[in-house]
């Protein structure tokens, strides 16, 4: 398997620290979802990244759909997400604000950093940094104050949430300088980068670090 996109990425990096949590054996390809855009496209008609090319040629695209055929190939013990209906429902609720967290992140520095000042939507930034900071006080009163979200052992919950506050610590830390300073999103995130599935896919390792 080939992983496409750069390890800034929050997306790409899920997909990457799923793989090896899984031990899968995969290959990279780094392709910059701005400055290859037209390669990007030969790759995944939506030009967007991740996408995972398998074996037999077939090109995944969209995290979640990635992470879904990962969890397949897992199987249902090893799965970073449960079958059983009620306790599926419990982790996706609190996916659902974690993945949110890491679009609007990606989106607040798209408007900020790639598009020109003349031409930023100031509305659509301050609605941008609204759901950012409603984000993070919702996975902060949900997160526990020890061990991973559903107990002893990481999901994809508790991955989504990792890599979305290491993303924004490296880019953008304002959006952490609040007076409830997230102590137990902050202890969450350095538990799960303490694991060895993330420390194999290090943020931003050997990329560009402006990418977003």
């Amino acid at each position: 398997m080939i992983l496409i996109g750069q390890m800034d990425s929050p997306f790409v990096r899920r997909v990457a620290i799923a793989l090896h949590h899984y031990r899968l054996a995969f290959e990279r390809r780094v392709i910059s979802a701005y400055d290859d855009f037209d390669a990007l496209l030969g790759v995944n008609p939506l030009g967007t990244v991740p996408a995972l090319e398998l074996d037999d040629g077939t090109v995944l695209t969209d995290s979640y759909l990635i992470l879904d055929y990962l969890d397949r190939l897992a199987g249902p013990e090893r799965a970073l997400l449960p079958d059983e209906p009620e306790a599926r429902a419990k982790l996706m609720a609190h996916l659902g604000p974690a993945v949110g967290l890491a679009e609007k992140a990606v989106a607040f520095r798209t408007e900020t950093v790639r598009r020109p000042a003349a031409k930023r939507d100031e509305a659509r930034v301050t609605r941008i940094l609204a759901q950012i900071a409603a984000s993070l006080a919702w996975l902060e009163a949900h997160t526990p104050e020890e061990g991973f979200i559903a107990g002893a052992s990481p999901t994809h919950a508790d991955i989504a949430s990792a890599v979305a506050m290491t993303f924004i610590r490296n880019k953008n830390p304002e959006h952490l300088a609040s007076r409830h300073a997230f102590p137990r999103l902050l202890a969450h995130t350095q538990r799960c980068e303490a694991l060895a599935a993330f420390a194999a896919a290090p943020f931003g390792e050997g990329l560009d670090q402006d990418a977003f």
